[in-house]
């Protein structure tokens, strides 16, 4: 079974893939007053982000049922509008923690491009990168698979001077994937980063809906030459080791789109996948950190059960032989 001193080896060998969740966002805890990550700064979380939906939609609706004002006399068509708009409002409270069918109804009731408008709003303007973020691209990942929309890592990578090759996912199926060869170079400090959920700088790529995600899955299996994942990218999959930093299993996005990346290959020849995740769920933890089968000579996941704050700067550290800055 992998160890810890594995995954350090796999980095310095630059043969490492780096998977970048919404949770490198996360504030510092308090106790740890080194590093400071103000909430202005701080692009919304998936929950936070689906309250803020909420909120801006019920302004909209009611808004919307000011602008068309009825006369005195149409008694019912009033009484159906008054009906209506109480089941928006209930179906937007009951469903007020799931970003993806809140998104859904935003964007089916006010539009895509408002959508996307109140995304890249909310994961762009004013935000920095995190000290988690600039130390992640600082180390020598030579590719990066991301989930998260916004432009941070990217951010992060130019203050640095590193060169980046954003690879985004294209949702049409009639337009080819973009061909990589070889590997990022070491030399010319150069990183492949691959926005799996789509960018803010592609706003037909962003995946945030329950349709986009099915539609999404559905591409998984599209011909070679118009699979999604790069070819090349799929090969480090299955060759490299993986690590996973500001996920949590228990997303079911998350865990489909592992399953998806990686089910192709056998268990003996699956290379290690590291998870930092403080607290695994019990079910998640039985099922993914164990092996598959007898062939397997790795579980699905090995868990590294420590807060991202305090996990980060420590191997910063052992990989660069240097504090990370704050």
């Amino acid at each position: 079974m992998a160890s810890l001193p594995e995954l350090y080896d796999a980095v310095k060998s630059r043969e490492c893939i780096l998977f970048l969740g919404a949770g490198v966002h996360y504030p510092p805890p308090r106790d740890l007053t080194d590093y400071q990550y103000p909430e202005e700064h701080r692009p919304p979380l998936g929950t936070q982000f689906s309250h803020a939906l909420v909120k801006d939609g019920l302004h909209k609706l009611r808004a919307g049922s000011k602008d068309q004002p009825l006369e005195k006399s149409e008694k019912e068509a009033r009484k159906v509008r008054a009906a209506e708009l109480r089941a928006k409002h209930r179906y937007l409270w009951a469903y007020r923690d799931n970003l993806q069918r809140i998104s859904w109804f935003y964007e089916l009731r006010f539009q895509r491009a408002a959508l996307v408008d109140r995304v890249s709003e909310s994961v762009e303007q004013g935000k920095k990168p995190s000290a988690i973020v600039r130390a992640l691209a600082e180390i020598d990942f030579p590719i990066v698979i991301t989930t998260n929309y916004d432009r941070l890592f990217e951010q992060a990578l130019g203050l640095l001077g590193k060169k980046v090759s954003p690879i985004i996912y294209n949702p049409e199926r009639s337009e080819q994937t973009v061909d990589l060869r070889g590997v990022p170079k070491k030399g010319q400090d150069e990183r492949w980063l691959f926005k799996i959920h789509g960018c803010t700088s592609a706003p037909e790529s962003i995946v945030i809906t329950d349709e986009d995600y099915i539609r999404f899955v559905m591409r998984m299996n599209d011909s070679e030459d118009f699979h999604p994942v790069p070819q090349k990218i799929r090969t480090q999959l299955a060759e490299w080791p993986a690590l996973f930093v500001g996920y949590s299993l228990l997303d079911y996005n998350l865990r489909l789109l592992f399953r998806t990346l990686r089910w192709r290959i056998k268990p003996a020849l699956r290379p290690a996948t590291f998870s930092l995740d403080l607290s695994p769920d019990m079910l998640i933890e039985a099922t993914y950190g164990a092996a598959e089968s007898q062939l397997a000579k790795e579980p699905l996941v090995r868990f590294i059960a420590r807060d991202i704050w305090k996990f980060v700067p420590r191997f910063y550290e052992d990989i660069l032989g240097k504090k990370m800055p704050a």
